[in-house]
């Protein structure tokens, strides 16, 4: 990444801005992220997919028959 040149000290603080609204969005993707990661360790939504793939792979062995 390419350090912006600052000349006058209204400059660092609209970089100070920039970097603290990007930071603060990278915290809340992170935070989203963690928190679907979660979800998806569940012990009920593991069942939930589980029996949902088996139900697939039986009705795949039946209507195959």
């Amino acid at each position: 990444m390419k350090m912006r040149k600052i000349k006058r000290l209204s400059h660092i603080y609209k970089e100070q801005l920039r970097l603290q609204r990007q930071r603060e969005d990278m915290e809340k993707t992170l935070r989203h992220d963690w928190q679907s990661l979660a979800r998806g360790f569940q012990p009920a939504t593991l069942a939930k997919e589980a029996l949902s793939s088996c139900t697939n792979w039986l009705g795949k062995k039946i209507l195959s028959k």
